[in-house]
């Protein structure tokens, strides 16, 4: 039998995506998923099989993009450390544009939320090579300090990723000012272009080789 066209797997995804920050993963329903795309539920088991299968392709569709632009500001020219910051750079633009489900992963990482704890598991380590190899290779060239390179990639991924965090947890919990502004002033500010490249210099400053250890 021929396989149903109309791309339907694809709006099931796009509604999924569309629901999280408001559900979460544990609060995502196939009936509700399916109602909110048009999609008979049916359909939904003919694409998916089980929720499970369809929460891994939800997350993959996040994940791969964020992998694919990881690697290419990885794999592109230059010396490490400017293969390395431009990664740093890549990480923080990624997280901006989607930040509120990133920091829903981050969330439900934290709480132990089986699927995204499942998925990270078997996904994370891919990136975490990518960087960590770089850090090596800047610790071959001297121009980082000589530390673990996990030790490193926290600190430098962490740096560049959770003012994404930050800010939208703040605008969850209805935060008005800051700093004097008000917070979509603020919050402009902080994730803007230029202000990642400011980050990136700090993070890679901090990491230079001669500082204190």
């Amino acid at each position: 039998m021929a396989r149903p066209s109309a791309h339907l797997d694809r709006k099931l995804v796009a509604a999924a995506l569309a629901m999280l920050p408001e559900t979460g993963f544990a609060g995502l329903s196939v009936r509700e998923v399916s109602r909110r795309a048009g999609v008979n539920v049916g359909m939904f088991h003919y694409h998916f099989k089980t929720r499970e299968a369809f929460l891994n392709r939800v997350l993959a569709e996040v994940y791969g993009g964020f992998l694919e632009t990881f690697e290419e500001a990885a794999r592109g020219p230059g010396a490490p450390r400017a293969r390395l910051r431009r990664v740093l750079t890549a990480v923080a633009r990624f997280a901006r544009e989607h930040r509120v489900l990133y920091s829903l992963m981050i969330r439900e990482l934290l709480n132990a939320q089986p699927e995204m704890a499942s998925f990270a598991k078997k996904n994370f380590p891919r990136h975490a090579a990518v960087v960590m190899g770089l850090m090596d290779e800047c610790r071959r060239a001297g121009v980082i300090r000589p530390l673990p390179a996990p030790a490193l990639c926290m600190f430098a991924m962490s740096s560049m990723a959770l003012p994404n965090v930050a800010v939208t947890a703040f605008e969850r919990n209805g935060v008005r000012a800051m700093g004097g502004k008000p917070f979509k002033e603020f919050a402009a500010m902080l994730l803007s272009d230029g202000m990642i490249e400011i980050r990136a210099d700090m993070v890679m400053a901090a990491l230079a080789a001669g500082g204190k250890t």
